[in-house]
C-alpha cells in the first residue's frame, strides 16, 4: 500500500522588515522611481539594499514634519 503525499508547495513570505525596492512600491501603490528617489534623499535602507517597511514609514512622515507638511 502506497501513501500519498498531499505536500504542497510553500509560498514565499513577503517579509516587512526586508522588502525590495520594487516589492515596497508595489506594497505601497507607488512608482518604484518614487521609492528610489527617497532612497537617494535619505529613506533608510539595510546593507543589502533592503527596506523595513516600518523604518520607512517612520522616516517618511519625520520628513513631512520637516519639510512642513
Amino acid at each position: 500500500m502506497t501513501e500519498s503525499n498531499d505536500v504542497k508547495p510553500v509560498k514565499p513570505q513577503l517579509n516587512p522588515a526586508a522588502l525590495t525596492v520594487e516589492m515596497a512600491a508595489k506594497m505601497l501603490g507607488i512608482q518604484v522611481q518614487i521609492v528610489q528617489k527617497h532612497i537617494s534623499e535619505g529613506a533608510p535602507v539595510a546593507a543589502d539594499g533592503t527596506i523595513n517597511l516600518i523604518n520607512y514609514a517612520a522616516w517618511l512622515i519625520n520628513s513631512r514634519k520637516c519639510n512642513g507638511n
